[in-house]
């Protein structure tokens, strides 16, 4: 597949009656903030559409507007829609369920930042530069003249930061500060938001991180580092997959560490989100192991026992940290 332009985007939009809406499984801030912002942005031109979804809206970003919007995909009727939109999905697989009321729509379009992207649609819009998929999500609506409302400006932000670790790795850049003066002036209002998605946690989040503190290891001379979290971790803290979020981070965010991994036992697998530090590239692993993401960022699920698992993801951080990592 070739990539395509906004404008071919904009044109598909126009052209349909009904669109579909979707992003990837065990969606992020990214993925919910700009599904919602395209959202309000069709529906504002006079479209009907629906948004939806194999895994439920995390608990921490349900307060964003139209997040209650959001269906299931064991909840979808009706004929095939006209045009399926999916935002910051890399690949067919990530859409899980809504793979199939993609597919079954008359075009199918996709907006993404993930370098690792296969451009499974019919109109790709991959911009790898881009900081987050709300960046793309910023750009189609720039180019079609939209005045961002105050809810677009909280969705983006939601977006554009929390993919950043606000604002603190990915592409940053003028641009991306200017699109944060544009959604400051639409009415963003940065404090509240910054501390429901930032500062605040959850009781099942904050006693998840003190099981995975208590196995944070040290290897390659403090350069490595990785934790683990156990099905009984899981169910002592009453704690689901969505309870990690930004655990992992406190594994890298430690003097001499350029690389981390957190591998939590669950239902589905061995679920690992890996982290550097430029100039690894911690997505090569990824990949590797039918995972993506971005080079600072990425995740993969083996099957497997948890220690043999974490044996092979330990081996292959340790090859690509000494420069003896081959794909």
């Amino acid at each position: 597949m070739t990539d395509h332009t906004l404008k071919d985007i904009l044109t598909a939009v126009d052209s349909a009656g009904t669109l579909l809406l979707t992003t990837h499984i065990q969606p992020d801030g990214d993925a919910i903030g700009s599904l919602l912002t395209l959202y309000e942005f069709v529906v504002s031109r006079g479209k009907k559409a629906r948004m939806v979804l194999q895994d439920p809206v995390p608990e921490n970003l349900r307060f964003l507007p139209y997040a209650d919007c959001i269906l299931p995909v064991s909840g979808l009727d009706g004929p095939a829609d006209d045009l399926a939109i999916s935002v910051d999905a890399s690949d067919v697989d990530r859409l899980g369920e809504a793979a199939a009321p993609f597919f079954k729509a008359g075009q199918t379009v996709q907006m993404d930042h993930h370098r690792t992207n296969t451009r499974f649609a019919a109109t790709n819009v991959v911009r790898e530069e881009a900081s987050s998929s709300g960046v793309v999500i910023y750009e189609l609506l720039k180019l079609a003249g939209t005045d961002i409302t105050q809810t677009m400006a909280t969705n983006l932000y939601t977006a554009v930061s929390t993919d950043t670790g606000n604002f603190c790795f990915g592409y940053l850049n003028d641009e991306l500060f200017e699109q944060m003066a544009v959604l400051m002036r639409a009415g963003l209002p940065i404090v509240e938001t910054a501390r429901r998605l930032h500062l605040m946690h959850s009781r099942e989040q904050v006693l998840l991180l003190g099981r995975a503190l208590r196995s944070l290891t040290f290897l390659e001379d403090g350069q490595l580092t990785m934790m683990q979290l156990t099905a009984d971790d899981f169910k002592d803290c009453n704690a689901t997959g969505e309870h990690t979020e930004r655990t992992v981070n406190y594994a890298l965010n430690i003097p001499g560490v350029q690389m981390c991994f957190l591998a939590s036992e669950l239902p589905e697998g061995i679920k690992f989100s890996l982290r550097c530090l430029a100039p690894y590239d911690v997505s090569q692993v990824a990949s590797f192991f039918g995972g993506g993401g971005h080079a600072l960022a990425a995740g993969c699920t083996l099957q497997g026992t948890l220690e043999d698992s974490v044996d092979r993801m330990r081996r292959a951080l340790t090859g690509l940290l000494n420069g003896q990592w081959r794909l």
